[in-house]
């Protein structure tokens, strides 16, 4: 036997023993030479999730919805006294006198702007130079997400 039959055989054997495994349902990944036991875990997690999302019908963007508001988040405030200050937000340049698309500043202090957003999930909260409000999770983090 030549080796170039030996070796056909050997790959011939170990896809019909994945293709057993494979049609018994079980996921295994098992004793990867390329995987570590994270890389493992994380790939049998993503199976799961695949099949589990086959099986209900449900598609990935029924699963991730996106938000009817973007992201807010605030550059820079200038705050010269009541009814006098400007807000950088989301690109746009805020006065009392003229107000950005998709939300509203209601007041602005010294250190904050208190900003509504109206919409599927209408929100109020407040906002420090360098810091978002993200629309998906309602909370507001450090830095600056667009």
């Amino acid at each position: 036997m030549t080796r170039k039959t030996l070796s056909g055989g050997c790959l011939a054997a170990a896809l019909m023993a994945c293709s057993a495994v494979a049609g018994a349902g079980e996921v295994s990944v098992g004793n990867s030479i390329l995987f570590n036991d994270a890389d493992e875990f994380a790939l049998k997690r993503a199976i799961l999730d695949y099949e589990r999302m086959r099986v209900t019908g449900s598609s990935v963007e029924e699963a991730v919805a996106t938000p009817d508001s973007p992201n807010i988040f605030v550059s820079a405030l200038a705050y010269y006294g009541e009814g006098q200050w400007t807000v950088w937000a989301n690109g746009y340049r805020v006065t009392p006198g003229h107000q950005a698309p998709g939300f509203t500043v209601v007041a602005v202090s010294e250190e904050t702007a208190e900003i509504a957003v109206g919409g599927g999930k209408p929100a109020h909260f407040a906002l420090r130079p360098y810091q978002t409000w993200r629309s998906r999770t309602n909370d507001v983090v450090e830095g600056i997400f667009p």
